[in-house]
């Protein structure tokens, strides 16, 4: 019996197999692209999110010096600095007083700022009395 020479015979579709793997690589590489974006611009967000709260609080602790300094009275204002008592501790605190107006007004401003941040500070000032 004699055999016959076998003879190779592509297979249907085998073309298309190879490229719908390259389209399915593309589509997964352009969709990690997208993600690392996504993801660096909800880190940023964060980081602008964080910064506002630090803003709040620096906000509220120097409108609460501020009540205290006019609550000790006009004769009691005076340069002072410090940092504030736990849990807000990061947080320091400067007072100026100023002579504006003549002798009738003194300008009070209260700073607050971030002892680890160089940029975060919020400034209150007003003008008051004088003795």
């Amino acid at each position: 019996m004699k055999r016959r020479p076998e003879t190779f015979v592509p297979l249907q579709g085998t073309g298309q197999s190879g490229q719908a793997l390259l389209e399915t690589l593309t589509a997964v590489a352009i969709m990690a692209i997208a993600l690392v974006s996504l993801l660096a611009g909800l880190a940023r967000l964060q980081d602008k999110r964080l910064d506002a709260a630090r803003a709040r609080r620096a906000a509220f602790l120097a409108e609460g010096k501020m009540l205290d300094l006019l609550a000790a009275g006009p004769a009691n204002l005076k340069n002072v600095s410090g940092t504030f008592p736990a849990p807000d501790a990061d947080y320091a605190f400067s007072v100026e007083i100023s002579d504006t107006r003549g002798e009738r007004l003194r300008l009070v401003s209260v700073t607050v700022r971030d002892v680890g941040s160089q940029r975060l500070q919020i400034r209150l000032a007003r003008l008051e009395p004088g003795p």
